[in-house]
């Protein structure tokens, strides 16, 4: 009875100061998993590692407002300020950046407003703007949906109560489908958009190539949220930052779409 009650007591003690064991809780954006990566960087992981992962799959905000809630080890997102923000705030230990690819406008293949003669995605929105044209937001406080609105500051305009525009409130794969299906505009990340062109009446009208789409992985603070597995964190941060991984990324989407859809920033 004793040794019972002494194991029952380690193992509250365990739960109390911190997560642990084999499974790893992994916040990642959806447009990482909509590309397909996200399922060959988790297989990569677990095979190598022993971990079990369980991805947790929502925009950018939804997933770094887990974080602060304590609902996982790491998060790996495109939201800048905000992971700023849940480090500066002491919800994170560390923000590294490990890859990039591109904001994109896309729309109706006829292009009815001419956007894609546009010097940027801002003045496209002007275009978009005085014509009346369909435009789809995701609207969901995702890393796409900061940047839309970031796009829409600069261009000087504050849509919302308009009837051309509309907020889809889903990921990315969906909001796509819902323009494509309404003949509308919206912004999309490149990776994306390319594996999901061919089923879409959309075609590609404007790439930022000036300000890149960059995704940062952060591990959060064990100290801070006590449930968070802290050796899984790290050895998720050592993978993704490291050579396996970052060839993974590099080599994404080579064969099949002729380029790689995303930018390794680590590769060594």
């Amino acid at each position: 009875m004793i040794a019972v009650l002494i194991s029952v007591s380690i193992a509250i003690l365990s739960i109390s100061c911190g997560g642990g064991g084999q499974e790893l809780l992994l916040g990642a954006t959806t447009s990482i998993d909509d590309s397909g990566l996200l399922d060959e960087l988790v297989a990569a992981f677990e095979d190598g590692s022993g971990y079990h992962v369980k991805p947790i799959v929502q925009g950018s905000g939804q997933i770094l407002e887990l974080a602060r809630n304590g609902e996982l080890d790491v998060t790996m997102t495109h939201s800048p300020s905000d992971e700023e923000a849940l480090v500066d705030d002491g919800y994170g230990t560390e923000r590294t950046p490990f890859m990039q690819n591109y904001f994109e406008l896309v729309g109706p293949e006829d292009d009815p407003v001419g956007v894609g003669n546009a010097a940027s995605i801002a003045d496209a929105l002007r275009a978009i703007t005085e014509s009346g044209s369909l435009f789809v937001s995701r609207g969901d406080q995702s890393g796409t949906h900061k940047r839309e609105r970031a796009y829409w500051a600069e261009a000087g305009i504050e849509p919302g109560s308009d009837a051309w525009y509309s907020e889809s409130a889903t990921g990315q794969g969906q909001t796509l489908s819902l323009a494509s299906d309404r003949s509308a505009y919206t912004l999309v990340d490149s990776s994306t958009f390319a594996t999901m062109r061919d089923r879409l009446n959309l075609s590609l009208l404007l790439r930022d190539e000036q300000k890149p789409n960059v995704y940062s992985v952060v591990r959060l603070n064990s100290d801070r949220l006590t449930h968070v597995n802290d050796e899984a964190a790290h050895a998720w941060i050592e993978f993704i930052t490291g050579d396996r991984a970052q060839q993974i990324i590099a080599q994404f989407g080579l064969e099949e779409y002729g380029e790689a859809l995303f930018k390794a920033l680590l590769l060594n």
